[in-house]
């Protein structure tokens, strides 16, 4: 078990270092990664009641870096919090290559190794929300793990399914089709619930830093720890700002001298 002052500094240490990975992205002005979509535009204006065309490059670079931001602090959790600051083993390509059995395509679906100080071992699949999976990822995860079970069960304490945010209650039931219970249609899948665990929120938490219910208060005084080292108020904003002008001068030739957006001009700019 990790204690409090190994998870706070941990998480601080590597959140402070994420923020700076977020901020390259804005002094760069990576503004080629967006991909904006020319017939969802027209719908946006209206839809969220948008008057000018700075309100709507507003919504653009807050949405597409919102999606970035995401997936990055997924990342982080995968990448960094677990193995680091928690001592797991990230089933990277590396590792499994050097380490049989993990080479076995069965593990394609498992994130991370625990080994357990009464000296078992655990496998965990992680996952950021309860809408990461839809029904035929519920079923390749049965599989896969119905498959691990069969070929390498004696080497496993269980296999879980990791929700880092949300609680069980929350979850679709594709959480629980991976485990094998069908509720209504019928699913190919087996039935793994001996075997197979999900967790959400502080439970999944609390089940990786074994038993500790406080960990994820813990995690959250790291992250807050992390964001007051890292000056990010002042000098985001300003990069923000700055961002969000690059992308209006490239879309700037779009808006006609009355004040109306030229969609037509737009469409064929990106898609010919």
């Amino acid at each position: 078990m990790m204690n409090q002052g190994e998870v706070i500094t941990g998480t601080s240490t590597w959140v402070s270092w994420w923020i700076e990975q977020r901020k390259h992205k804005l002094r760069e002005q990576l503004s080629d990664t967006m991909s904006v979509n020319p017939f969802i535009l027209p719908i946006l204006f209206d839809l969220h009641d948008i008057d000018n065309f700075e309100e709507l490059t507003g919504f653009i670079v807050g949405s597409h870096l919102m999606v970035g931001h995401n997936t990055g602090f997924g990342k982080l959790i995968d990448e960094k919090i677990l193995p680091k600051v928690f001592g797991t083993q990230k089933l990277d390509k590396d590792y499994r290559k050097n380490n049989p059995p993990f080479v076995d395509s069965c593990f394609n679906e498992i994130d991370h190794v625990i080994r357990r100080k009464d000296g078992s071992t655990d496998l965990l699949s992680l996952k950021a929300g309860k809408w990461t999976i839809q029904l035929s990822m519920a079923q390749q995860l049965n599989h896969a793990f119905n498959e691990i079970l069969k070929k390498y069960g004696n080497k496993f304490n269980e296999i879980s399914v990791g929700v880092f945010y949300g609680t069980k209650e929350t979850l679709t039931d594709k959480y629980d089709i991976l485990r094998g219970i069908n509720r209504g249609a019928k699913h190919n899948v087996i039935d793994l619930t001996d075997r197979v665990s999900v967790y959400a929120g502080r439970e999944f938490w609390t089940w990786l830093n074994e038993g500790e219910k406080q960990t994820q208060d813990w995690i959250l005084r790291g992250i807050i720890d992390g964001v007051s080292k890292s000056n990010t108020r002042k000098e985001g904003g300003a990069l923000l700002e700055k961002y969000s002008k690059h992308i209006s001068q490239k879309y700037q030739h779009f808006l006609n001298s009355d004040g109306t957006f030229d969609w037509k001009s737009l469409l064929e700019s990106i898609n010919g």
